[in-house]
């Protein structure tokens, strides 16, 4: 027998004692979850950590200095230094993308429609190929964020262990939390923050199932990040108290300003998204190495744009820009994010809006201080809350985006400015504009998410798929006893009023019928015509069921009929509330991980 089918049986029957003692009777609530999120946390944490090396140490190759002074050593670089990194960069990541699909790397949006609606699974070759896009993208001086792509590999990584295990996809989607908990843990050394991300952004819920696995994982991928990297805030900063009650107005118009650089950054990366695919004259190979060149002269006036920036996002919390550089980073990091990312090159986005937060509150706050004098803050506290609101607004995800301020500034005394700016922020962005980045990202691809998976399956599913055919018609004309014996029949219900094309005229129901014309030959001397009325709803079959759902609600009917996508008087089946209802609650279950046969097989 060949040695590789050996070692296949060998591995076979390994997998299958691991899954018998983890999932035997009563196994799956308390041992095999906590062992297999402890695991993932681990391998998620160090994925997490040689992201993070390997994109410094390629920093220091192209720039000379470490990322934490990259802003300060790229300013003494010569101008062709600066614009040569970035473009060779480019001329790498295009060339690798040619393995991709649609010549694109991954990051959060995807994570989030696999767990939506992909039963947990990622490829892992496309998510180790995207994180190495990303390494050289950002390690090169792409003005975009690495957190996105870490989520992707975490969540990668739980979608291998679980395909692995061959675990059913209820579990594979709180394990998919888990790898992102861990991996949001490990980058910003913010253990909480990672539990809560999963849970709102990915997973979508709070349930105590998909709580305590997320939990385990983000402790197992802190720990790993603390003994390897130290246990540091991302951010040092100094430490910041609200001088006075009366700057509560101030924080509530620093969240509308923060809304308002949030949606132009969103527009903006909308705008690079769907023109994109538009420019054929232009190779996609090329692309990115276009998007090094205006990164490296954007560079030449404002080297804090370069990567994540988290040097410039650090002097702005301390109150070490003035008003006029701050504004102008504002501009060049916009520009130069949408630049990268129109480019094809590979990163995320919650670092710049970290850094437009850190620079838009930065300059509100010496506003403030410049009217108020006597009554405001100092920059640095207005530059923390505007952090926390712009990130909050991009991201969709205010708890955890608060949580993260707070953990990554290590930082609690400006709390409640902090949850004011963020809630108006996200907000007046819902109001006006998608209610996240990774929403609008789906929207592009024809998936609206905002009410949560089971809304996206009504919105999704067809009317058809869901309706009954087993329905009966009667002509206006005929006797009324005819109804009566159809109804008597299928048990109540409706009947179908049709005219002598066959087209609906109306509806007929046992309680339209008035008593006595089951008394002597009243049911005979009239039609149905008399006692039929007319249907002011109907629903096309090629409709989806949402649609369906909002007319059955609005009408109060219990039943309505479904017509022909191309005739609108041609009745083709019944759609009932009950059935829909039970759809929409099927849905549901499912998404929160609640799937009845959980229990039994894993």
């Amino acid at each position: 027998m060949p040695s590789g089918h050996i070692k296949r049986n060998w591995f076979q029957r390994l997998r299958r004692r691991i899954r018998a003692s983890l999932f035997s009777a009563g196994g799956y609530e308390f041992g095999a979850i906590t062992v297999i999120a402890g695991f993932i946390g681990v391998i998620s944490g160090y994925a997490a950590i040689g992201f993070y090396l390997a994109i410094g140490e390629l920093l220091t190759i192209g720039f000379g200095p470490e990322e934490a002074e990259l802003a300060t050593g790229a300013a003494a670089l010569p101008w062709y230094h600066l614009i040569a990194v970035p473009v060779i960069g480019g001329l790498i990541v295009g060339q690798l993308l040619r393995f991709l699909p649609k010549h694109q790397t991954r990051a959060v949006a995807d994570v989030i429609e696999a767990a939506a609606i992909r039963e947990g699974k990622l490829n892992l070759k496309e998510g180790f190929l995207s994180a190495g896009i990303t390494v050289i993208s950002l390690g090169s001086g792409a003005s975009l964020g690495r957190e996105g792509p870490v989520v992707h590999i975490g969540a990668t990584l739980a979608a291998a262990v679980t395909r692995v295990l061959h675990l059913n996809p209820s579990v594979a989607r709180t394990l998919l939390g888990c790898g992102v908990a861990a991996a949001v843990a490990a980058s910003f050394n913010a253990p909480i923050a990672g539990v809560f991300f999963a849970l709102e952004v990915i997973i979508g819920h709070y349930a105590l199932h998909a709580f305590a696995p997320v939990v385990i994982s983000a402790i197992a991928g802190t720990l790993v990040s603390r003994a390897h990297l130290g246990d540091f805030p991302a951010f040092h900063t100094a430490e910041y108290a609200i001088a006075s009650f009366w700057e509560f107005p101030a924080f509530f118009i620093l969240g509308i300003a923060s809304a308002l650089a949030a949606v132009i950054f969103m527009s903006g990366l909308d705008w690079a998204d769907k023109i994109r695919g538009k420019i054929s004259q232009v190779p996609y190979w090329l692309q990115p190495a276009i998007a090094g060149l205006g990164v490296g002269l954007i560079a030449l006036y404002f080297p804090e744009v370069l990567s994540v920036g988290y040097e410039a996002t650090s002097k702005a919390l301390n109150g070490e820009y003035g008003f006029e550089l701050l504004i102008s980073l504002v501009i060049a990091k916009m520009v130069a994010a949408v630049i990268c990312y129109g480019g094809r090159f590979g990163g995320g986005v919650f670092s710049p809006s970290l850094f437009l937060g850190a620079m838009v509150g930065g300059a509100f706050g010496i506003a403030a201080g410049a009217v108020f004098p006597e009554l405001a803050s100092t920059p640095g506290l207005y530059a923390v809350v505007g952090m926390g609101a712009v990130a909050s607004a991009v991201l969709g995800a205010p708890i955890s985006t608060m949580l993260i301020v707070f953990e990554i500034t290590g930082d609690y005394n400006v709390t409640i400015a902090v949850m004011i700016a963020s809630a108006v922020a996200s907000m007046v962005t819902s109001a006006f504009y998608e209610r996240s980045f990774f929403l609008m990202q789906l929207a592009n691809r024809g998936i609206r998410l905002e009410g949560g998976k089971a809304t996206y399956l009504l919105k999704s599913a067809r009317v058809a798929d869901h309706m009954t055919r087993d329905f009966f018609t009667v002509r206006d004309t005929e006797p009324a006893i005819k109804a009566r014996e159809l109804l008597v029949t299928q048990g109540g219900g409706m009947l179908i009023v049709t005219d002598e094309t066959g087209a609906m005229v109306g509806v007929l129901s046992f309680g339209q019928l008035p008593a006595d014309i089951f008394e002597g030959d009243t049911a005979r001397t009239h039609v149905v015509r008399e006692y039929m009325r007319d249907m002011p709803q109907t629903v096309k079959a090629n409709q989806p069921l949402q649609v369906a759902l909002h007319k059955l609600e609005v009408s109060g009917e219990e039943t309505l009929p479904v017509v022909s996508s191309d005739n609108s008087h041609t009745v083709v089946g019944l759609i009932r509330h009950r059935d829909v209802m039970q759809e929409y609650n099927r849905a549901l279950l499912e998404s929160q991980g609640g799937d009845t046969r959980l229990r039994r097989r894993v």
